[in-house]
């Protein structure tokens, strides 16, 4: 099933990425590697996407990262394992989410740019080194769709530090997950560029079912009975909502671009909307 269902993925991202709709675009997302040089301060003309905020803060005048172009860039995708991708009323979040690491991954071959490939729950539970094999999707595909994510969670705080001590070089980080976890603090990611990629399931966020239900934490394995009323569902709608919202504030302060793919949803064209809308 798994090798069946990779093989349908590979073959749509492919088409995608390297065939005629693809147009003369080198890739769904654009621009050129960034290595860091040094620090100056700011001048008329300057690039605001570039200010140094940290530096900037502390010294109370504006000053902005200078880098050395280069044309090749450091791309890491990282496959958030966590037992509530196990879900889809659509299509199963893991399978999206599989779909999304393809389509980056096919992307940045393609612009002649390394990759390497995060599978991350609590730790590494699978990395796969820079390349730029176009073979590799044929190995990191069937793995993100194959795994077993029940039981597991994402600590976010060993993600960060994961990243931090083991991707020394500035690089392009792209996170693809549901993003469900407690304590979400991307902050100390900010001499990378950081993407994220919010897989949901319209039904999770918005629950239509009523009655008595047996509920499953598809993370930690225990399960539970409820009475589900539609005020009961308004207040969990509601209590999602908030909790995206303090995401999306996180998010923005600290300069991530994101976007939400739903399980219904086209990966191709969300994420080429995302990539194209420009980098920070």
């Amino acid at each position: 099933m798994f090798a069946h269902k990779s093989e349908e993925i590979l073959i749509r991202t492919r088409r995608n990425i390297f065939g005629p709709a693809a147009g003369g675009n080198p890739s769904i997302f654009a621009g050129t590697g960034l290595d860091f040089s040094e620090l100056k301060e700011y001048a008329y003309g300057d690039d605001v996407r570039n200010i140094n905020w940290k530096v900037t803060a502390r010294e109370q005048t504006p000053f902005v990262n200078v880098f050395n172009e280069e044309r090749e860039l450091n791309i890491v995708c990282v496959f958030l394992e966590s037992g509530s991708i196990f879900f889809g009323s659509k299509r199963f979040k893991q399978e999206v989410m599989a779909e999304a690491l393809s389509l980056i991954s096919y992307s940045a071959l393609k612009n002649d740019d390394k990759v390497s490939t995060l599978v991350f729950s609590d730790k590494e539970e699978f990395f796969l080194p820079p390349t730029r094999a176009m073979g590799s999707l044929n190995l990191t595909v069937p793995e993100v769709l194959g795994r077993d994510p029940l039981g597991k969670q994402v600590d976010y705080a060993k993600l960060v530090e994961y990243i931090n001590s083991r991707i020394r070089r500035r690089s392009l980080i792209f996170l693809i997950g549901d993003f469900y976890g407690e304590e979400i603090d991307l902050s100390l990611l900010a001499r990378h560029e950081v993407y994220a990629v919010i897989v949901r399931d319209r039904f999770e966020e918005n629950p239509s079912l009523t009655g008595e239900i047996e509920l499953f934490d598809a993370q930690t394995l225990a399960s539970s009975e409820l009475q589900l009323t539609p005020a009961l569902a308004r207040r969990y709608a509601k209590a999602i909502e908030a909790r995206d919202k303090k995401l999306q504030e996180h998010l923005l302060a600290h300069r991530i671009m994101s976007t939400k793919l739903y399980t219904d949803e086209e990966p191709f064209v969300k994420l080429s909307a995302l990539f194209r809308g420009g980098r920070r």
